[in-house]
């Protein structure tokens, strides 16, 4: 506001400059200059917002507070998450969970055989904890509103030896709910988020003998100001491609063998922290997409060479 006020008067300076120029020898006209300068003086005093705080008076960083303490609560936040982390590995899973099926098969198989991994590198980003709790949180409160038929179904394919749990159904549609990042959703769904849906819907569908035809991902955006759906199609035989995997990673730990990195993508292996272990344990047929890329260039490299 301070700026945009000290630009104003730069303006009337100017103005006041040029008619002296033009009416050098008669007194310049300031008068009604002056009055329009404290008009728009008054005009900006009034126009200020309660509180408000010019950017270059705002505070940079975060004030210390004897009350509460930021550091100690996001390490609190951390052990909860490493705590639920050692939880979960403390049971046995006779089950192949669909989340597995959609991400690298590799790296499902190094956490399953609790290979090591430092879980405070793993668990890094602390507010992880309060992104899942409000998720959660988010996911009760989209189900009791809206009323679906059925709400936190667990689904267990006995063909496939898969287990999950759908968020709701209703009619012949199925729903995933998720809470998003306004910033991650760019007019488009995450295709996790379908591949998800697709796999359950084909169980149902199979096994179940439901009569699901549309995949429904209900985005409610972390700010909580609205909520966009997508209304997909089932896609059969997707599904089953995806679901051809839970034997394969099902094989691998029942006899101790290494997978192919089936369904790792960059973005997967660019945050894995078995990266290094995996980098050791060379594929049979699939290569790593961190190898591939490395590959194609030699190949290329070769290629140019021999043309030379």
């Amino acid at each position: 506001m301070t700026q945009l006020n000290n630009e104003y008067k730069d303006l009337l300076n100017y103005l006041v400059t040029q008619e002296k120029k033009k009416s050098p020898s008669k007194e310049p006209p300031t008068k009604k200059i002056e009055q329009k300068t404290s008009e728009i003086d008054k005009l900006l005093e009034d126009s200020k917002i309660p509180g408000y705080v010019p950017p270059r008076e705002r505070v940079r960083r975060i004030p210390e507070s004897k009350g509460f303490d930021v550091k100690r609560f996001e390490s609190m936040m951390r052990s909860k998450l490493i705590e639920e982390h050692k939880k979960s590995q403390s049971y046995e899973r006779p089950y192949i969970s669909v989340s597995e099926l959609i991400t690298c098969l590799r790296q499902c198989y190094y956490n399953r055989m609790r290979y090591p991994v430092n879980l405070n590198e793993m668990y890094n980003f602390s507010y992880l904890y309060l992104i899942q709790k409000i998720g959660n949180h988010v996911h009760s409160l989209v189900q009791d509103i809206y009323g679906f038929s059925e709400s936190e179904k667990t689904v267990v394919s006995e063909r496939y030896k898969v287990k999950g749990r759908v968020d709701g159904i209703h009619d012949s549609f199925l729903f995933e709910i998720k809470t998003i990042d306004s910033n991650k959703l760019m007019n488009s769904y995450v295709a996790e988020h379908y591949l998800q849906g697709l796999i359950y819907a084909y169980i149902l569908n199979i096994e179940y003998e439901y009569k699901i035809d549309t995949i429904t991902i209900i985005y409610v955006k972390r700010d909580l100001r609205n909520i966009i759906p997508f209304d997909l199609p089932v896609d059969n035989k997707r599904a089953e491609s995806l679901l051809s995997r839970a034997p394969i990673l099902k094989s691998a730990l029942e006899t101790y063998q290494i997978p192919d990195p089936f369904g790792a993508t960059n973005d997967t292996c660019k945050y894995c922290l078995f990266k290094k272990q995996c980098k050791e344990d060379k594929p049979k047929e699939i290569m790593q997409p961190f190898n591939r890329k490395k590959k194609n260039k030699e190949n290329k490299n070769t290629k140019t060479a021999f043309l030379l």
